[in-house]
């Protein structure tokens, strides 16, 4: 899942840290938010994935030989921090493309001709976003008070 954040309102804020902030203490700062954010996004999103009662009815391929040993909501991946110039980004959940332990998720999310789509990918990054306003205001606010006095 990829979330693009815009910050409303903090537009001084981020502002006057970019000015105050070198590209190396701008990197490391996203990175900070980047790495608080994630298991934000990721308590978010396990609580909107379904969940069967029974863990042996769970996974692909029910009646197969192929079971999982958990639920995917408890098995949500975090990517490592990703860096485009000074911006730091990661993936939380699972891609179009993935082929892990528990690929099949991106079918209860995205549907497929069988199953109408269960959508919780979008709407954890929509109710996970002033969470996540929260935390960037607050690393942008402290790298000021520690470097501007």
């Amino acid at each position: 899942m990829k979330i693009e954040m815009e910050f409303d309102g903090l537009e001084e804020l981020v502002k006057a840290f970019e000015k105050a902030a070198s590209d190396d203490a701008i990197k490391a700062t996203n990175k900070k938010i980047v790495e608080r954010a994630q298991p934000v996004v990721k308590r978010i999103m396990s609580g909107k994935m379904p969940k069967s009662a029974d863990i042996s009815k769970s996974g692909r391929g029910f009646g197969t030989k192929s079971h999982v040993s958990a639920h995917a909501a408890d098995s949500i991946p975090l990517e490592k921090v990703r860096y485009k110039g000074t911006s730091a980004s990661a993936e939380v959940g699972w891609t179009i493309k993935d082929h892990s332990d528990y690929f099949y998720v991106k079918f209860i999310n995205w549907g497929t001709i069988y199953r109408p789509p269960q959508e919780f990918i979008y709407t954890t990054g929509r109710e996970a976003d002033s969470e996540l306003q929260k935390i960037a205001e607050q690393e942008y606010q402290t790298f000021l008070d520690n470097t501007v006095r």
